[in-house]
């Protein structure tokens, strides 16, 4: 439960976004799906003596993921219990009723673009392609068609597209792009937090961009630790609902990578229970054992989405790059996924060191226990 300070702080943000949108009573809500920690209930909470919410519904923006029933049921159940909130629905990315956007720049899930204002609920921390995640991602790629999703992610290949990088970034400029047009035609306001674990530590409302912006340096606080120079090792743990596949586990890599020196090591250790979890990315990787192969791979035949996953490894590991070793601890993964990935498998941190020859008492030793979450860069380019 929120502390009184936080519920302030939602408070607040609702009030701004619903000026925002001429403070209606019926709204489209976008909520992140299980795979992103948000306090979405606390919003929830703070907009239902707000508005009718039975003729509100909420519209959980699933992007390219997916879920088993069961985790669908457990999701709306944690969600909207209590609350007198009645239509939950579940975007489908490959669904057949998708609408394009009037201008036809992209395609979304209908309720977008019916008679109601959009509010988005979101989250911000770093992002390692996309710079931030935040509401803007939530009313866009979280609601858009596979195809719209793939255009968008491919832009991930590019160097620009790193942690906490806005500026010059394709996927984030693709994601303004994208929420411009859907703003010309429909309301859409937006509610962001910043979380620390289950604490919120701020919260903003209003137009999606100004609040993930009035956002960035709280997260920023919260999620980057600056180092003097790269390190000779980290040991990144992924924990919580990232750490359930290593399609989502990636992120304490990627978050995390610029960090350690090129011919260094990084030691991932995440539980990973699903295992690889979506896995085309994975199926590059097979195909492709070096960077110069999956790049060549993509040029060929065109980006699929997760490509970008298995060229980035592949830019990481190989030899011929940046030559960093990584090592897994992972009860998830086998010996032959670990294989796969380009990665060592190993029982402990220990082991992973021990192999890569680092001397855990050095200063050249990085841990990051929230990896996932937090982005370690180096001042030293």
């Amino acid at each position: 439960m929120p502390s009184t300070d936080e519920s302030r702080s939602i408070d607040r943000a609702v009030s701004q976004a619903l000026a925002l949108i001429g403070h209606p009573r019926r709204l489209t809500i976008l909520v992140n799906d299980p795979q992103r920690h948000t306090d979405t209930r606390s919003v929830l909470e703070a907009l239902t003596p707000r508005i009718d919410t039975g003729k509100s519904r909420i519209l959980v923006a699933t992007g390219s993921h997916s879920f088993s029933e069961t985790q669908r049921q457990t999701f709306e159940r944690d969600l909207v219990q209590g609350l007198p909130f009645g239509v939950v629905s579940w975007h489908d990315a490959r669904a057949g009723d998708l609408v394009p956007v009037p201008d036809g720049a992209w395609r979304c899930h209908p309720w977008l673009l019916e008679d109601r204002p959009v509010l988005a609920i979101g989250s911000v921390e770093p992002h390692y392609f996309a710079g931030f995640t935040g509401a803007q991602k939530t009313a866009t790629v979280g609601c858009a068609s596979y195809a719209d999703i793939e255009a968008n992610h491919s832009g991930a290949l590019m160097p620009d597209c790193r942690p906490c990088r806005l500026a010059e970034s394709p996927v984030y400029e693709g994601v303004a792009e994208m929420l411009g047009v859907l703003r010309r035609v429909q309301g859409v306001a937006a509610v962001n937090l910043v979380q620390a674990g289950p604490k919120v530590l701020a919260a903003a409302g209003g137009e999606p961009l100004a609040s993930l912006n009035a956002l960035i340096p709280i997260a920023e606080r919260t999620f980057v630790r600056r180092i003097g120079r790269p390190v000779d090792a980290l040991i990144a743990e992924v924990t919580g609902p990232l750490g359930d596949t290593f399609y989502q586990a990636d992120k304490g890599i990627k978050n995390n990578e610029w960090a350690v020196r090129d011919g260094g090591a990084l030691v991932l250790v995440a539980p990973c229970p699903g295992g690889i979890g979506q896995d085309h990315f994975y199926q590059l990787l097979r195909q492709a054992p070096t960077y110069a192969d999956a790049a060549a791979v993509v040029k060929a035949r065109g980006y699929r989405l997760g490509d970008h996953k298995a060229v980035r490894l592949r830019y990481l590991t190989d030899p011929r790059c940046r030559n960093v070793r990584v090592y897994v601890v992972s009860g998830g993964l086998s010996p032959e996924d670990a294989a796969v990935l380009g990665f060592t498998k190993v029982a402990t941190t220990e082991d992973a060191l021990r192999q890569a020859a680092v001397d855990r008492s050095g200063q050249g030793l990085h841990h990051v226990r929230d990896a996932g979450n937090v982005c370690v860069t180096s001042t030293v380019a």
